[in-house]
């Protein structure tokens, strides 16, 4: 019997201790399923540089009203003018600024500085003028031909799909045009001012025959000519190229006979052997949502950024800029379909710490808003304009995930007077597009003050539910139901596509008539009060727990109290 009772002894203490090892395991997969994102404030080697403002500026066409407003953040608007000089696909000539009136060639100046006059008066600041498509005039004298022959441009591309993008037919005629010009801008609104308005040779070059049809080399060449021109009269002035990324690869057949790939890592070296100057180096980036390698920011940065920026031949005075972005569902002809969920959101604040971290100082967009609703994008940008003049940190991301493949981080940031601390988080999936469950997520901030010292903190939420196109989905749930079906949703879009191109005429008809306010952007909670932890006289932590919900961005208000 006393066996017995010692067997059945042994046996229960291995189950007790099978059991315990067990519920340290179940704790063990827990803890690791979270995310902590720690950052330390008193480390100055982790200090990063200022947050800056690299979101104010707006891309406009020929076609674009003054009267349509970006979100503006209470700042006068800034306007990247595209296409100001005319040869616009409409081959409407009245609107060209060098005109072939038979006889000769005539200058019409007054139709640039009506378009100037125009976003001005309309309360815009001009941040950029864009020398792109040369005025027909320009093609006086090319012959065309059906199939390449080395020397005259293809007859298919005379009139391209933004319009001209032939290269001129006088070098010389352009470079007196711009120095003209530049001189009659000078006279009307001042040296001063023209100063502080910047210029871009070209728009969007390697993907042509879109915006060129020339050579690689033929376009260095004019931008050469241009800089030229306008530093004739202005020697100071900041001027620049517009390419697509660094992965780009060509397939268009130009008149030699060739493909190019992308031109920006060629024109880095080129304009120093050449010693041609250039104050910036832009290029477009469209990622689509459904391409899970270009939601990758490590590999996009590699690919896309670093063969120009990290370039041997890089003017370390210069600045790489994004002049045309937008977060797409499909590209079109001459255009795209943008993500209008709060997948956009997320992907922006994912995106915007790229931008800050590699000093990508610009990045130009097409539209904030729609319906009077703002654009996911400009959610992000109202939670991240309080930050800018904040010291940015590195920071590091510990745990797993408890959805395969969410990627939680954000922006940490210090302000002023050492009181002040603020976070923007981010929760994005690139591989999974699916709202999912929240992430619990722990911040740990190392901070100069002392144990127990006393603050506040608030968290604001941007996420589906105050998201324009996902609150109107969910009052409509016609909307998210194919047309075949009986809905108002064409299946041939994303489901994260815009319903202004993705509904029916009877779902487009509900969706112009909805209106949401964003009565608050961001979706605060109460004020909390907590104290520093686990520090001494001169340092400390804080540490907060919270949730981050599927395709969100939360912004952290941290503020010591004395």
């Amino acid at each position: 019997m006393d066996v017995q009772r010692l067997l059945l002894g042994i046996a229960l203490m291995f189950a007790l201790a099978a059991s315990a090892d067990c519920k340290t395991q179940e704790q063990q997969v827990a803890k690791s399923q979270q995310i902590t994102l720690e950052a330390d404030f008193t480390d100055d080697s982790a200090f990063i540089g200022p947050i800056y403002d690299f979101f104010d500026v707006a891309v406009r066409t020929d076609k674009a009203s003054p009267n349509s407003k970006p979100a503006d953040f209470g700042q006068t608007p800034n306007v990247n003018t595209v296409r100001m000089l005319g040869g616009w696909r409409s081959k409407n000539i009245d609107g060209d600024a060098y005109k072939w009136n038979g006889e000769e060639f005539i200058y019409d100046f007054d139709k640039v500085t009506e378009r100037i006059d125009a976003w001005l008066n309309n309360g815009w600041h001009i941040f950029q003028i864009v020398l792109d498509n040369p005025p027909w005039a320009f093609q006086q004298g090319l012959h065309f031909v059906d199939e390449p022959d080395g020397i005259n441009y293809l007859r298919k591309d005379a009139n391209s799909v933004y319009g001209n993008g032939v290269p001129l037919s006088d070098y010389a005629a352009w470079n007196r045009f711009i120095k003209d010009l530049t001189n009659h801008l000078v006279k009307v609104y001042g040296k001063e001012r023209v100063l502080a308005w910047r210029f871009r040779v070209g728009s969007e070059i390697d993907p042509r025959p879109k915006h060129w049809v020339g050579t690689r080399q033929q376009f260095f060449d004019h931008y050469k000519n241009t800089v030229e021109a306008v530093r004739a009269v202005l020697p100071m002035a900041q001027v620049g190229a517009h390419f697509r990324e660094s992965s780009f690869k060509g397939n268009y057949i130009d008149y030699t006979g060739s493909t190019e790939d992308a031109y920006a890592p060629h024109f880095v070296a080129w304009a120093k052997e050449n010693n041609v100057s250039y104050n910036f180096v832009a290029i477009s980036y469209y990622p689509h949502i459904h391409k899970p390698h270009e939601l990758n920011m490590r590999k996009a940065y590699e690919h896309d950024f670093a063969p120009i920026q990290q370039h041997s031949d890089w003017d370390k005075n210069a600045s790489l800029e994004i002049h045309e972005f937008k977060l797409i569902s499909k590209m079109q002809l001459a255009g795209f379909v943008s993500v209008s969920t709060s997948h956009a959101s997320s992907f922006f604040e994912m995106l915007s710490k790229l931008i800050l971290e590699q000093n990508i100082k610009e990045i130009f967009q097409w539209g904030t808003g729609h319906n009077g609703n703002y654009a996911p994008e400009a959610l992000t940008q109202f939670a991240l304009l309080p930050l800018v003049g904040n010291k940015l940190y590195r920071n590091k991301v510990f745990g797993k995930p408890s959805i395969n493949g969410n990627l939680v981080d954000g922006i940490f940031s210090k302000g002023v007077g050492h009181t002040n601390y603020d976070a923007l988080l981010f929760n994005f999936n690139k591989d999974n597009l699916e709202y999912q469950s929240p992430e619990k997520t722990n911040i740990h901030l190392q901070v100069a003050h002392p144990e127990s010292t006393r603050y506040q903190y608030r968290v604001g939420t941007i996420d589906k539910h105050n998201n324009a196109q996902d609150i109107f989905t969910s009052a409509h749930p016609k909307a998210r139901v194919s047309i075949e079906e009986g809905g108002w949703w064409d299946s041939s879009y994303h489901k994260t596509a815009s319903s202004s191109k993705a509904l029916n005429a009877a779902g487009r008809k509900v969706y112009r008539n909805f209106k949401y306010e964003n009565p608050t952007i961001l979706d605060w909670s109460d004020w909390q009060t907590a104290k520093t932890i686990n520090g001494n006289r001169n340092t400390s932590s804080i540490q907060i727990a919270l949730e981050i919900g599927s395709f969100a961005v939360q912004r952290i208000e941290i503020r010591v109290m004395h």
